[in-house]
């Protein structure tokens, strides 16, 4: 549970964030409560919590202070500060000592729900930071972790990664060296199963493409789909299997949304969770072609279709092939093809009445 410490000298405040915030719900507990700062620094000594809440106007120690005094011990506590006051200084001051959230007075529901929000994303960062903490430094529960993964405990797997992904990774590199921990540590699960000069090969470039990547969506991407190749019983020794599977899941995904006119790399992109330029890359990689080369040759194919087996016009088919224009679609289709629509349409009915005549 994230220990919370609350610091306002309004009692009324600090009941009313102790009554109506769902504290053990979002896995979060109260351990302290303080009128001022002074008495708040004697209480965070003495109960170390993870988060402290805390007004910027109070007597004898106001918010500013106490927190330049919790930064000169501790750099990992979170602080969140509330104030009845817009003040630009008290902003640009809280930036400056790392504060979490700076949230406007009075208390009413919409603060609580931020609160809450932001109280639920600590805990979560929490328990992944503990979660990693334990997996790299505890014997026995590495053990228990490799074992979950040898007899592919899929749901095990789930918690662990919505766990992992939302770990507090603003410190890039402790993201890329934990990254690099778990696909080692999935490897050397699949070697001992499946020892060969393949899989040291891939587990190589894997570990080379890891560490290329430069936007943590992409590395937490990486890691989460090389356990569900493995977890899914695929091998992690074919060649660029990771980069293969992908693939064939875009290819899929762009005949779902084929009528879609505002389908794109960026679109894709976002659906899968990853950046437009690593997704193009790998997708280049394994496919041979770039996404948008992609999307306009399945396009085009379908429209061909559409213009030998329908009674569909050229602007319907347009339309139900992702094009909003109608002229776009015929210069498109006479660039890929040498030809327009009806050209392609007429030719390929005298062809078909030639074939039958025979």
């Amino acid at each position: 549970m994230l220990k919370v410490m609350i610091v306002d000298d309004d009692a009324n405040v600090r009941k009313c964030l102790r009554k109506l915030i769902p504290w053990t719900e979002i896995g979060c507990t109260v351990t302290a409560e303080a009128s001022d700062g002074l008495e708040g620094l004697k209480l965070f000594h003495e109960q170390k919590p993870d988060v402290i809440i805390t007004d910027l106007k109070m007597p004898e120690m106001g918010g500013e202070k106490f927190c330049e005094k919790i930064r000169a011990v501790s750099d990992n506590t979170s602080i969140i500060f509330l104030s009845a006051y817009e003040s630009f200084t008290a902003a640009r001051q809280s930036l400056r000592y790392g504060v979490t959230e700076y949230i406007l007075k009075p208390i009413n529901a919409q603060t609580l729900n931020q609160i809450t929000e932001i109280l639920k994303n600590l805990s979560s960062s929490l328990q992944s930071r503990s979660f990693m903490a334990r997996l790299i430094g505890d014997p026995s529960f590495q053990e228990e972790f490799t074992a979950q993964l040898r007899c592919r405990n899929t749901s095990y797997f789930d918690g662990f990664f919505e766990k992992f992904s939302a770990g507090p990774w603003n410190d890039f590199t402790l993201l890329q060296r934990n990254a690099m921990f778990l696909l080692n540590l999935l490897f050397d699960v699949s070697d001992a199963d499946h020892s060969s000069e393949r899989l040291f090969s891939r587990r190589q470039e894997s570990l080379s493409e890891l560490s290329a990547l430069t936007r943590k969506m992409d590395i937490l991407n990486y890691v989460t789909e090389s356990y569900t190749l493995y977890l899914t019983r695929q091998s992690l020794s074919a060649p660029d299997s990771f980069g293969s599977r992908l693939a064939e899941e875009i290819k899929l995904y762009i005949l779902k949304n084929l009528g879609d006119s505002g389908l794109s790399v960026s679109s894709i992109a976002d659906s899968f969770g990853f950046s437009d330029d690593y997704l193009g890359r790998i997708f280049k990689k394994a496919a041979g072609v770039s996404i948008n080369a992609h999307i306009t040759h399945t396009r085009l194919n379908h429209a061909c279709r559409l213009l030998i087996n329908t009674r569909l016009s050229v602007a319907e088919i347009a339309l139900s092939t992702g094009y909003s224009s109608t002229n776009y679609f015929c210069r498109s289709f006479k660039k890929q093809l040498g030809v327009t629509p009806t050209d392609y349409q007429r030719r390929e009915s005298c062809t078909g009445q030639r074939q039958t005549g025979q």
